[in-house]
């Protein structure tokens, strides 16, 4: 038969089952033809022994996770912990073992930050009270007497001590004055001139911000008599309460002693009398005739002598009667000593 002839007959289907390339599933789940998705778009679900498993492995694995966080954080608490106690131990050990090392650390941040220490200041109310001696010691120096007003003011409760002076010297890389062997932190700074207690009360003003300078005379004798106590000495008018309130040269063993360490007297200021003399800002004048009542510093007018600078209250070598609170002496003020030191007073509104 020719080809032409031939009538085309449709192509025989295959009886061979052809192969099934999909995946065997695990018995009781519903599958899928590649390329089809579940009956309404829903995901093939988890026989419940499937869930129950899935569930537990999820749970371990949250489980895991957070063990594995509290270990982390229990890990940083040890470190944090460890660093606080050595921190606090290096801290202890600076303070108490090792000054030379805090100094180092000290000069180190100084060009940067203020490393001054703040003094405590105590608020003297504004009065008037009788200047000069009342009580018949017949020193010209301290007369004739007069009444003088003082306004308001601030002063320093304690003598300035070497641990606050030494951060000036460190900050302004001036030579630390020397303590004579005697110990430095807590008592009172010597050996500076009136010219180093200015520039010490300049540099804590401009750190601060505050108006700190040297008292004047009349502020000084106003807070040493307890304002119109008229106390002979910074506490007391009785010669045999002395040693309570001041080291002198009964009771100071030869040398200065750490500041507040005696009684206060009754405005709270310690060391008024005794430990070392304080410098003040006026200038010398052999008397107070024409002397300001104002309680102002009485500085070049009628002859004053600023190259010798007035100090006050005596000192850990000297007898009670240096010790009075109208007692009153001049010194170079370029001169230093290991019996001068100072205290600061401060301007408030």
């Amino acid at each position: 038969m020719n080809d032409e002839n031939q009538s085309t007959l449709p192509a025989e289907k295959s009886s061979t089952p052809q192969a099934d390339h999909t995946k065997p599933d695990r018995p009781g789940r519903q599958t899928y033809p590649v390329g089809t998705s579940s009956p309404k778009g829903r995901a093939p679900s988890l026989n419940p022994h499937e869930s129950s498993h899935a569930e537990t492995v999820s749970m371990l694995k949250k489980q895991y996770q957070l063990a594995k966080r509290q270990k982390q954080w229990l890990k940083i608490a040890g470190f944090i912990g460890v660093f606080v106690m050595l921190l606090g131990g290096l801290g202890t050990w600076l303070a108490e073992e090792n000054k030379d090392f805090k100094m180092a650390i000290l000069r180190v941040v100084s060009p940067v930050v203020s490393i001054h220490l703040d003094p405590e200041m105590v608020a003297i109310p504004a009065g008037t009270f009788q200047q000069g001696d009342s009580r018949g010691e017949d020193t010209l120096s301290e007369h004739p007497l007069r009444k003088v007003h003082i306004k308001k003011f601030a002063l320093g409760r304690f003598e300035v001590t070497f641990e606050e002076y030494d951060r000036f010297a460190m900050a302004t890389d001036r030579a630390f004055p020397g303590d004579e062997g005697w110990g430095r932190e807590k008592r009172p700074v010597i050996n500076v001139s009136w010219e180093d207690a200015r520039d010490y009360a300049k540099w804590l003003s401009e750190g601060t911000g505050l108006r700190y300078r040297l008292p004047t005379e009349s502020e000084w004798e106003y807070a040493a008599k307890n304002r119109a106590e008229d106390e002979i000495w910074a506490g007391t008018s009785e010669q045999e309460q002395l040693g309570t309130y001041a080291w002198f040269n009964t009771n100071s063993t030869g040398r200065t002693q750490p500041v507040g360490t005696r009684q206060a007297n009754g405005l709270g200021l310690q060391d008024m009398s005794g430990n070392v003399w304080e410098w003040v800002q006026d200038c010398w004048h052999d008397d107070y005739h024409r002397a300001p009542t104002n309680g102002l510093a009485w500085l070049e007018a009628n002859n004053g002598r600023c190259g010798t600078r007035v100090r006050r209250g005596g000192g850990w070598t000297n007898d009670p009667i240096s010790l009075r609170s109208s007692f009153r002496n001049g010194y170079n003020a370029d001169s230093r000593s290991i019996q001068i030191g100072f205290r600061l007073a401060q301007d408030i509104d």
